[in-house]
């Protein structure tokens, strides 16, 4: 296969940049013009072409079908320009800025500046780009060519060199993940409901109009029109707000300022359990107050839907799935960007909302269907059977597909039979075991207890249930113990210490290494000793982040369950040549014909349910669905 390398410059000005528009209209918007394309075959010399014209001709003359294109951020930019604006279509995709974001991002980062600094492969000079702020081609003079030409080589060669000392550290698998995942993008298999969208926008600021409106009467009372904008502002601003709730008896919720623990500051954010707990006040004007304030603070959901609608308008309305290839780059999951695909809020039959109109809007094309498949609870599976915890492996091992942990623990927590348990002890077992997997406290279980699931408990309470929890799975207790006592060796390198019982993860210096031969890695580590404990760290600069034995316990986990559902993937092209038209976390999602839908799911569960080659004893199971639209298959 031939490796080839790419790097586009295009026209940007003051408001038409990627920072006034998303990558998406930005590519398709009529302004952006193609201003030059460096490209370099192999190891020969680096060519630089100026003008759409000339750049489609060359692209045009070239044959695609045993190539590898790569450059520098292909994944969220350049891809989408070979795509969509000159349909360039190789065999395979590849992006540097995303092969290195496991590797960098904690240290020097991901930017091919940075990079090209840290690997001294010469000097990154914008001086060419910022001079040509504002310009189209046709206003360069032939100096300004000259030197776009070189800054578009150099970028270019740059991105050769980096190529090649980052493959060291990729397989096959790897690089066809992130070719799967640039594909979710460039080629969108979704089409979307416009109609669902429009109502679902209109709706969301009639009520939140409606909202501003009802609070406005209640303070200013029925004679005052236009208040919308005051109310909007005082309710928005937190010291306006506890002084309105000062005058309504009411006390403001106060913190600890992030920046100063010392200080005191109201909370009043989403993220506040007393401020949140006000929408049930007694007094319905507070409890009216709080969650008009909410609703005024989030605009994530207007800013979705609109985001939708315009991409929709800006690729004939289809959707792309825009994500980052090991977005988190500690454990090597996938993460959203733009409209965040991967973060839509769920669907409840039961109680619609308005937010319900995201996947409602993702549906197959006529002749088409939308199979979902997803890996039931993989992460609280992979921590009880990592540590080998007996009574949650037999339960897995007796009944695959109905194997009910929660209710196992409330069961046991409550000394009642499974048979006995009810929906709110459920929730209980439920919460504990989500909670409390990855050495979480009494105290902060309590709140996430109340976050998570609802469930208000007193810390007695909570106090009561840790124990419990602990006790009845020490095996995962002492699995935080050995992930802690994995540190020195990562942080020597001159031994190998295996982590888990099975020896799934051993060290190296600076990383955990996984089975798939990818690592969790933890650069820069060092120690501190702080009385009579030790506190570790790891990262450099801002990227700097404490790391301890339940953190590392969640990052081996949740990158075995991501190394479970990325084989799957692959799994499913090797056998049936389908790549994901949707990737989130536990789930795969594919838009197929509808003659072939059965067939495909049928196939996704078969190897969802099949244990990893490298991890045979683990319990896999996946329930699917088929449906017409994702939100219906949901």
């Amino acid at each position: 296969m031939r490796l080839v390398i790419a790097d586009f410059e295009t026209f940007w000005s003051q408001t038409h940049s990627l920072t006034k528009m998303s990558p998406i209209e930005y590519v398709m918007h009529p302004e952006t013009e193609i201003i030059s394309l460096a490209i370099k075959y192999g190891d020969e010399q680096t060519q630089v072409i100026f003008g759409e014209d000339l750049i489609r001709d060359h692209l045009e003359a070239q044959d695609w079908s045993d190539v590898m294109l790569v450059a520098h951020n292909m994944s969220a930019f350049d891809a989408m320009i070979f795509a969509w604006r000159f349909k360039v279509q190789p065999k395979v995709w590849g992006c540097t800025l995303a092969m290195a974001r496991p590797i960098h991002s904690k240290t020097t980062g991901n930017s091919l500046a940075k990079l090209v600094e840290h690997y001294e492969l010469g000097v990154k000079d914008n001086a060419a780009l910022l001079n040509t702020k504002g310009r189209h081609l046709k206003d360069f003079t032939a100096d300004e060519i000259e030197a776009m030409r070189q800054y578009n080589c150099d970028d270019t060669d740059q991105c050769y060199d980096l190529f090649n000392i980052l493959i060291k550290h990729y397989n096959a698998v790897e690089l066809w993940q992130i070719d799967a995942t640039i594909r979710m993008l460039v080629e969108p298999k979704f089409t979307l409901n416009k109609r669902v969208l429009e109502g679902a926008l209109s709706d969301s600021r009639i009520q939140k109009q409606q909202a501003l409106e009802a609070m406005g009467r209640i303070l200013y009372g029925p004679t005052l029109v236009d208040v919308e904008e005051g109310v909007r502002s005082m309710l928005a601003s937190a010291p306006q707000f506890a002084k309105l709730l000062t005058t309504l008896g009411v006390d403001v919720p106060m913190k600890a300022s992030p920046s100063d623990p010392t200080k005191q500051i109201p909370a009043l954010s989403k993220t506040d359990q007393e401020f949140l707990d006000l929408q049930e006040h007694d007094d319905p004007i507070v409890s009216l107050a709080a969650s008009t304030r909410l609703d005024v603070k989030s605009t994530l959901l207007q800013t979705r839907l609109e985001s939708f609608i315009n991409t929709g308008n800006s690729l004939r309305g289809r959707l792309p799935i825009p994500l980052h290839y090991c977005g988190a780059d500690t454990t090597g999951r996938w993460s959203g960007f733009m409209y965040n695909p991967q973060n839509l809020p769920r669907i409840n039959p039961d109680k619609p909302k308005l937010s319900d109109a995201l996947r409602k809007s993702m549906v197959a094309p006529p002749g088409y269907k939308v199979v979902v498949a997803d890996l039931s609870g993989i992460e609280l599976r992979v921590n009880h059977f990592l540590w080998k915890v007996p009574s949650s492996m037999a339960l897995y091992q007796a009944s695959p597909d109905k194997a009910d942990l929660y209710k196992d623990f409330a069961a046991k927590l409550y000394e009642i039979t499974e048979d006995e348990v009810i929906k709110t002890q459920r929730q209980v077992g439920k919460v504990a075991h989500l909670g409390l997997g990855f050495g979480s406290g009494a105290a902060t279980f309590q709140k996430v207890a109340k976050l998570m699931g609802g469930v208000d408990l007193t810390l007695k309470e909570s106090e009561q249930i840790t124990y419990r929890w602990r006790d009845e799975y020490e095996e995962i207790v002492s699995g935080w113990k050995a992930c802690e006592a994995a540190l020195p060796y990562v942080l020597a390198g001159d031994k190998v210490y295996e982590v888990d019982p099975w020896g799934l993860v051993a060290t190296e210096k600076g990383a955990l290494v996984l089975p798939s031969g990818r690592r969790i890695r933890y650069p820069a580590l060092s120690v501190e000793k702080v009385g009579k404990h030790k506190e570790w760290e790891y990262g450099q600069g801002r990227h700097r982040t404490k790391i301890y034995s339940g953190k590392i316990d969640e990052n081996i986990v949740q990158a075995l369950a991501r190394d479970v559902i990325a084989q799957n993937a692959y799994d499913v092209f090797k056998e049936l040549k389908l790549r994901p038209s949707l990737m989130v976390h536990d789930e795969l999602v594919y838009v197929v014909p509808e003659e072939d839908a059965q067939h495909v799911l049928d196939t996704v569960q078969r190897i969802m349910r099949t244990p990893p080659v490298w991890w045979p004893e683990l319990i896999t199971w996946s329930e699917g669905d088929i449906a017409q639209s994702y939100g219906e298959a949901k």
